[in-house]
């Protein structure tokens, strides 16, 4: 093949991955619609409908059917082989040490976002904006049953089949290491804000390194962890605590996990600067990764995303 076959081949290769995930924000954007005006058609009904209307009218209804309705078109489309030999294949056994590691990583990452939200408010509040609102509508406990369902059970889930699942796979081809940054930044734009995207990209490559060297089982473990366990139970079960308990409780936690999380990755330098050598990635495939339509266009989504939520309040 000449260069310019191989650039094509390139670009319509990782194009498709581009164009699922713009297909997966735009039904997720049309259900939450269709979810919105079902609820306020009950409401009005609500006569006749009597508490139906306000499990009906929760607001995660149309996420859940969006990703569904995505896995089961990916299913279709990809077919049985791809996801019981490619997806859920097994690399290597999981050692219970190594585990513990990945779980302490993973909640280190979140004092690093901290840091990261912190300082992103400061430069925001500089200019007369906040985008404080936003980390209060996607953390914390789930108060409705839909939005537990969804934000700590089936998100992980869903999440993982579809990013370290087809998107990830779909990538390895072009090498392991690629796979990982690819997935870890698309999973990034999809959050499409700028307090998630950053954490969410760094957990995404944590993510990626599980799946292709373990699989993709232990990764949504690790996911539902973080989202059921630290985001949902860890704030109900302190509900009733003191706000310096709970302060107390927090630093703890994240500080004591960044600081083991520090010593694993000193420890472990060596091995972890030989995998980064340890594969070569075509400046070629990194261009087209970028440059090609579906990537593209759902960069520019998740920029006009991020842009637009700092002026809503």
């Amino acid at each position: 093949m000449t260069d310019k076959q191989i650039n094509k081949w390139l670009r319509s290769r990782f194009s498709s991955v581009g164009w699922v995930l713009i297909g997966y924000y735009a039904l997720l954007n049309l259900f939450v619609m269709l979810e919105i005006l079902l609820g306020d058609l009950i409401w009005m009904l609500q006569t006749y409908a009597g508490k139906a209307s306000a499990f009906v009218s929760e607001e995660a209804w149309g996420y859940i059917v969006s990703i569904a309705v995505l896995l089961i078109l990916l299913h279709v489309w990809k077919g049985s082989d791809f996801w019981r030999t490619e997806v859920l294949h097994r690399e290597r056994r999981m050692q219970p040490g190594t585990f513990l590691c990945l779980l302490i990583l993973s909640v280190a990452s979140q004092l690093l976002n901290s840091f990261w939200i912190s300082g992103l408010e400061m430069v925001l509040n500089l200019f007369g904006l906040s985008a404080m609102w936003v980390l209060e509508s996607v953390s914390g406990s789930a108060d409705t049953f839909s939005m537990f369902l969804y934000a700590s059970i089936l998100a992980p889930i869903g999440e993982e089949l579809l990013f370290r699942g087809y998107v990830l796979r779909s990538l390895k081809p072009f090498g392991k290491r690629f796979a990982i940054w690819g997935s870890a930044i698309l999973f990034g734009l999809l959050h499409g804000n700028l307090l998630q995207t950053p954490y969410t990209i760094l957990m995404g490559l944590l993510l990626g390194y599980v799946t292709v060297e373990y699989s993709i089982g232990w990764a949504v473990l690790i996911h539902l962890f973080n989202n059921l366990v630290l985001a949902d139970l860890l704030t109900r079960l302190t509900a009733n605590w003191s706000d310096v308990a709970y302060g107390v409780l927090m630093t703890l936690l994240l500080w004591g996990s960044f600081l083991l999380g520090l010593g694993i990755l000193i420890r472990h330098r060596e091995s972890i600067r030989d995998y980064r050598n340890s594969e070569w990635i075509d400046k070629r495939v990194v261009k087209w990764f970028f440059l090609n339509p579906g990537v593209l266009v759902l960069t520019a989504i998740a920029l006009v995303n991020m842009v637009s939520l700092l002026f809503v309040s």
